[in-house]
Formats: C-alpha cells, sequence, structure tokens
C-alpha cells in the first residue's frame, strides 16, 4: 500500500503518523483537513515522517483529484466532526470516489463499565453547550455502527468488512470546562446545564475510559 488519504487529519497527527509508518519510504499520505494544523508540523517532524506526509488546507467535501489517486481513504474519529449527516455522506462520497477502498473508525455511544460510561455522559454534554453557546452544534454525538454502515450505503458504498473492539485506553478529551457553560446566556438552559455539568465531571473524574470503536472496510 503507497498511496493513502487521510480526511481529518487533526492538529496532532495521531493517526496520520502511522499511516506514514506504514507506506513504507516510497509511499505517501495525503493529510486532509480544513482547519486543524495547530501541532500537526511538530508531531510530524519530530517523528521523522514529515517527508512522506503531503498536507492539504481544503475542504473534504470537493477532494482536488480528478480520479481513484489512492490505494486507501481513511477517516478515524472524524464523522463526529462533520456536523450533519449530508455532509457525511458527502464526504464519504468524495473518500469512495478517489480511493479504491475506504476505511472509516469511530467511538460507538456504548459503554461496557463505568469509567467508559462517565466518559459518554460528560462528551455527550458538548453538543448541547456548543450549540447553546454558538447556535450550532460542535462535535455531534457518537453515531452506531449500524449508522456508519448506512451512511457509507447512502454515499455509493458497499461494506465488505466491519467490526468494534476495546481500546481499553483511559480517555480524558471529553472535558469542557466550567466556564463554557457559565457563558449560556439563557437563565434556565444555564442552570439545568450546569447541574448536569457537575454531576457529570464529578463520574469523569473519577476515572474516564475511551469506548468501544466501530470500523469498517467499503468499497464502491
Amino acid at each position: 500500500m503507497r498511496r493513502q488519504s487521510f480526511v481529518g487529519c487533526g492538529a496532532h497527527a495521531l493517526t496520520t503518523v502511522p499511516l506514514a509508518y506504514l507506506v513504507g519510504e516510497t509511499g505517501r499520505v495525503v493529510a486532509v483537513d480544513r482547519s486543524r494544523w495547530r501541532f500537526f508540523e511538530e508531531v510530524a517532524t519530530s517523528a521523522g515522517v514529515k517527508h512522506k506526509i503531503i498536507p492539504l488546507k481544503l475542504d473534504a467535501r470537493e477532494l482536488p483529484f480528478p480520479f481513484r489517486a489512492f490505494d486507501l481513504a481513511v477517516l478515524v474519529h472524524g464523522v463526529r466532526s462533520l456536523k450533519n449527516e449530508e455532509t457525511m455522506v458527502k464526504v464519504i462520497s468524495e473518500m469512495l470516489r478517489v480511493s479504491e477502498r475506504v476505511f472509516i473508525a469511530e467511538s460507538l455511544p456504548v459503554a461496557n463499565n463505568e469509567r467508559q460510561r462517565a466518559h459518554l455522559e460528560l462528551y455527550n454534554l458538548r453538543e448541547e453547550i456548543f450549540e447553546a453557546l454558538f447556535g450550532e452544534k460542535d462535535d455531534l454525538h457518537y453515531p452506531t455502527l449500524e449508522k456508519l454502515i448506512e451512511l457509507v450505503e447512502r454515499a455509493g458504498g458497499r461494506v465488505i468488512k466491519s467490526g468494534t473492539f476495546e481500546p481499553e485506553l483511559p480517555h480524558y478529551l471529553a472535558y469542557i470546562p466550567r466556564e463554557y457553560v457559565e457563558r449560556v446566556e439563557d437563565d434556565e438552559k444555564r442552570a439545568e446545564l450546569l447541574r448536569r455539568w457537575g454531576r457529570a465531571y464529578e463520574n469523569w473524574k473519577a476515572g474516564a475510559e475511551h469506548p468501544p470503536v466501530g470500523w469498517l472496510i467499503a468499497k464502491r
């Protein structure tokens, strides 16, 4: 596998770097993200793989490739950042258009223990908090594996393999500061969110764990 596209690479290049190792010295990874690049160059350089990564700052709904240019297009923990189902379907359709295969992985809204439940409880508040603050949703609630498969099929893809696994890792990225909630202007909504945030934060502080992850491989 020598040509990979990673959609929604994110500021920390957490998946881009392993992909850059995977393609070998002659392979290349095209990393696509619209805005989140803050630590990307630093991480890629320190990992020794910057020369194998081609960063593109653009909207993944319109990838600038007129033909199938990649062996694999990858979207990891990015579906929930695509704002709405219409955008999700469009991005996946573009991935299927430019690549032989598509790999998608996303956290699932499933808790098999109290630590996973603590993560989900605090994470699920993000959508409401950002909507109350800015009038639009931030990261959406995690989709089910069935929903991921449905989105791929709506995009014209055919899922050839899928599954789930337990990362078994601590996971504290759900945290959102109380100060965000305090900025909500609606008094009733602010009071409700502060109550829920306080309860969720206490559970999260006691220990949070990554929920199960669903994954799939698809072709057009």
